[in-house]
């Protein structure tokens, strides 16, 4: 069958977009484009719901089925992390953009190079894809599944997304002013700019970590202190340095004493994030020893990880216990006032106007 060569113009971020995901599906863009066109020639429609709605059918999201009870509260959670994944990446993609616009041509040099293609490709592709796995994310087929795990880690992802904008915003407020009286001298001023966001990419990177957990997760339930010493005794199972044995066995300990009485948010806060953070420093300590490699600093980092725990626990404790005892002496301040009024009281003390 003759081919023709067809020519049509489109936003160039689309079309990134497109190529990246096409990638990822081990697609070229032309066989993406033959599907589209084979699959509506033979079907006579577009292969895809076509709405006013805000995403499509996942606007299904915000809207749980009636035939669902008690579903609504998931739906509508689920709903706004999607729409919070959203925001943060167009921010994101507006501050590159406007940082790298705001380039002048006449500064030139290696260094400034670098800012444009990190500024124009690298960071803008990144969160691009960040909100392409959104997409996916938050899609019909997934919505029961996403209620079935770690919320928790999903916060701490968006939580982490949440920062790398801000970085980016306040890079911007430091580049752009320096770009404008910039005197036309060694353009290596720029250098920090260029690490801070070079930083920023790697930032990006940690979050496929993080999604990854998620992923692998199981919807947290009410944690126990058994559970949680459990885990911090599995991550520990190779590693031999006494002193970080110690530490962890002190630790042990106080989740033993306080964890069960923590509110919920601390609990969750501590598994998604803190635990995680413990488990993987304890899993490279336990490899350095094995490979007879240089253990110091990741005996460090175990201590230090142990350390903001038990800080952590403590703390939340001290605040739960400062709380009660102040509810505690209002109620008994009541119960003072109350029998003064009465006259149950003897002696000078009279009730207050």
């Amino acid at each position: 069958m003759a081919q023709v060569m067809v020519n049509f113009r489109m936003d160039e971020s689309v079309k990134k977009n497109m190529e990246s995901a096409c990638r990822e599906m081990g697609l070229s863009l032309t066989t993406a484009f033959t599907i589209f066109a084979t699959k509506v020639g033979k079907e006579k429609r577009i292969p895809f719901e076509i709405t006013a709605e805000p995403y499509g059918k996942e606007a299904r999201l915000r809207q749980p089925p009636e035939n669902r009870p008690g579903r609504e509260e998931g739906y509508l959670v689920l709903a706004r992390k999607r729409d919070r994944m959203e925001m943060l990446c167009g921010q994101i993609r507006r501050t590159l953009t406007a940082i790298h616009t705001a380039i002048p041509s006449a500064i030139t040099g290696v260094t400034m190079e670098r800012i444009r293609l990190l500024c124009m490709d690298e960071l803008k592709d990144k969160a691009a894809g960040v909100s392409n796995a959104a997409v996916t994310l938050f899609s019909d087929r997934n919505t029961e599944a996403l209620k079935e795990k770690d919320l928790a880690i999903l916060d701490a992802y968006l939580d982490s997304l949440t920062v790398i904008g801000e970085d980016i915003r306040e890079i911007g407020r430091g580049l752009l002013p320096a770009m404008k009286t910039w005197t036309g001298e060694d353009s290596s001023c720029f250098a920090p700019y260029e690490e801070r966001l070079t930083q920023v990419s790697r930032d990006f990177d940690g979050l496929q970590s993080v999604m990854q957990r998620f992923w692998n997760s199981s919807a947290r339930r009410e944690g126990s202190a058994q559970a949680v010493r459990a885990r911090i005794q599995q991550a520990a199972v190779s590693v031999r340095t006494a002193y970080v044995l110690t530490a962890l066995e002190s630790l042990e300990n106080q989740i033993l004493r306080q964890y069960d009485a923590l509110d919920y948010q601390t609990k969750a806060h501590l598994e998604a994030y803190y635990l995680q953070t413990l488990e993987l420093t304890l899993k490279e300590l336990g490899a350095a020893e094995q490979g007879g490699g240089d253990t110091g600093g990741k005996a460090s980092l175990c201590l230090r990880a142990v350390n903001v725990i038990s800080q952590v626990i403590s703390d939340s404790g001290r605040a739960r216990q400062e709380l009660s005892e102040r509810s505690l002496e209002a109620e008994v301040t009541a119960l003072e006032r109350l029998a003064a009024m009465r006259g149950d009281i003897a002696g000078s003390m009279k009730p207050e106007p």
